[in-house]
């Protein structure tokens, strides 16, 4: 006890400071918030003055917010009036208000402060950096407002600050925010080699061009580890690399090789990329279990209820696909392909008007994505709107083709004294929308054209690719339209190239059936309508044209050529004469002449 009384009482002014906050780093690292929140306490109240720092306010309001406890992290900042002057505690302010859904006061907070504090510096890069991730805040609370003009101007400022500042570059090619040109313009004006090393600054570009060029074909890497460059390795190792490959393999319509490249990233990796894949795959089994998972996991997450109502969608039932559809655009109103699927709910039941407004809606949120316009085009040819149907595809066509390069290419002012579908066919890059096009313009009765574009989308399609079962549709259409010009023998090969990819489909087996009556071989006709009529019962171009056909060969033959079932001989004793005794009949000979009756009784 005497021991214990001769050890001198520590005083507040030697309490170690700098220990108390690498426990709260250990601990925040470790994700023990309660300690964390302790240290950053006690930190805080043993600063050697009356008012404590702004770094150790800005750890503990961290501390506070990682707990969950949202105002109460914002009001520690607030009331100190730290959000004026310190750029670390104006963004744990902004993030807290923001996550507990009020953009307005997040933005106040904004205005309060010292306007030297939002300018960057050339010799600070800390500085600078905290000033990305308060102007990622800010435009997340401007895009809660659905002010997207200004949050795309802050996306684009936060990223001059600080080049490194991915999150910005994700948001703004997210949501397809810039069009092509300014996507490229903005990568070109960063000053990447001022702010980063050489190394760093290549890995940087590579990562930012992959992201752009999400149209482009994906490069076969070389074989040989030793011609890859140390970024080329780093990037096909890393998540995000994967994550790029799917992205760009999805756009190209190679779904199963995204979902390769998107495990790679993992299970939970892309998730609406990864629903979107599944959808055209048709494998409603495994999106339903990803589905649940997801729900299950991040139930105010988006993409969640985006997969259910994808599921939904997929089996058939649109109208609880709207439903939980609507839920995922009430926790983000600016993710754009939930408009699309809200609007291919609609095209499926027929309703076209709501399919339209929903893409139109997708097309303000994603004005650098050419999908919503190319989805009005086709709700246009429905409606049987040609003029609105191809300007509408020749919008889509320019900004899918600008995409793919990252520059402005074409123009719409060199372009438009084309005809109507010459200006289509002259910009075209994408099999997509070349497929749509030529549907749109057989409909308009332009068969020539019809030719050219689904020509036109085989060889965007890329070598190889139009062995793939999704082009069987496109081959099909080519069948149509080269019969319609008066070729039956060569729509005869297309469609036997699109039953060699889809042997199954009955319509595909009707027009083959078709084109060989057209060429004069009935016979091999009717068992090709037999065939389609196997797989389709209710095939109403086979039971038509096998009517015909049945029809007319009975119309050829002749009498001789007509089968005879003759009834067989019978042999009947002759009548004997009178006087005469007759013979006993053998039993081969004995007929009962009462079972000849013609009675139906």
């Amino acid at each position: 006890m005497a021991k214990a009384e001769s050890c001198p009482r520590n005083s507040v002014e030697r309490l170690n400071v700098d220990f108390m906050r690498s426990l709260v780093k250990q601990y925040s690292e470790l994700g023990q918030w309660t300690s964390a929140f302790f240290w950053a306490d006690a930190a805080a109240a043993s600063t050697g003055s009356d008012v404590a720092s702004g770094d150790d306010i800005w750890l503990l309001a961290s501390t506070m917010l990682a707990k969950g406890e949202l105002h109460r992290a914002a009001h520690a900042i607030t009331s100190r009036a730290l959000h004026v002057n310190h750029l670390l505690c104006l963004g744990v302010a902004m993030r807290a208000y923001i996550t507990a859904k009020e953009p307005a006061t997040a933005l106040t907070l904004l205005d309060e402060c010292y306007p030297a504090l939002l300018e960057p510096t050339n010799m600070n890069q800390t500085h600078n950096r905290a000033l990305a991730g308060v102007l990622v805040w800010q435009a997340k609370a401007l895009a809660l407002q659905e002010r997207r003009d200004a949050a795309i101007e802050a996306l684009t400022s936060a990223l001059r600050a600080d080049v490194a500042c991915y999150e910005a570059l994700d948001l703004l090619l997210e949501q397809h925010a810039l069009t092509p040109s300014q996507e490229s313009d903005l990568i070109e004006s960063l000053p990447i080699n001022n702010q980063l090393s050489a190394a760093e600054a290549a890995l940087l570009r590579v990562a930012y061009r992959e992201r752009l060029l999400r149209y482009a074909p994906l490069r076969n890497p070389p074989d040989n580890d030793q011609s890859r460059t140390a970024v080329d390795i780093a990037r096909s190792r890393s998540v995000t690399g994967a994550e790029a490959r799917g992205r760009r393999l999805a756009a190209s319509g190679d779904w199963a090789e995204a979902l390769k490249a998107l495990d790679e990233a993992g299970p939970w990796a892309c998730a609406d990329v990864r629903a979107a894949c599944l959808v055209e795959l048709k494998k409603s089994s495994e999106l339903f279990a990803f589905a649940h998972c997801l729900v299950d996991s991040y139930p105010q997450v988006w993409t969640s209820w985006y997969a259910v109502g994808c599921y939904y969608y997929l089996i058939g039932k649109n109208e609880l696909a709207r439903r939980y559809l609507s839920k995922a655009c009430s926790l983000s109103e600016s993710a754009g392909c939930v408009w699309l699927a809200y609007g291919h709910s609609f095209a499926a039941d027929s309703e076209h008007d709501q399919a339209m407004a929903a893409y139109f809606k997708a097309s303000q949120l994603m004005p650098g994505s050419y999908l919503p316009l190319l989805y009005v085009g086709v709700e246009c040819c429905l409606l049987n709107n040609m003029n609105m149907c191809e300007g509408f595809m020749t919008k889509a066509a320019i900004l899918h083709s600008n995409a793919d390069t990252g520059t402005d290419v074409v123009d719409e002012s060199d372009i438009e004294n084309l005809g109507r579908w010459e200006r289509v066919t002259r910009v075209v890059g994408s099999a997509l929308i070349a497929h749509e096009a030529g549907v749109a313009a057989f409909a308009a009765n332009d068969l020539e054209a019809a030719r050219t574009l689904w020509l036109r989308a085989l060889h965007a399609a890329g070598p190889g690719k139009e062995q793939s079962p999704i082009w069987a549709a496109t081959l099909d259409c080519l069948g149509h339209v080269t019969r319609r010009l008066g070729r039956p023998a060569e729509a005869l090969r297309w469609h036997e190239r699109a039953l060699a990819l889809r042997p199954a489909k009955a319509n595909s087996i009707a027009a083959r059936g078709l084109c060989l009556a057209l060429l004069g071989r009935e016979t091999e006709a009717a068992d090709a309508l037999h065939s389609a009529l196997a797989k389709d019962p209710d095939n109403v171009v086979a039971i038509a044209l096998l009517d015909a056909i049945v029809d007319r060969l009975d119309a050829a033959l002749t009498e001789e050529e007509i089968p005879q079932f003759p009834f067989p001989a019978v042999n009947i004793p002759p009548t004997p004469t009178p006087g005469e005794t007759s013979l006993p009949q053998t039993p081969h000979d004995a007929t009962n002449l009462s079972d000849m009756s013609m009675s139906f009784d």
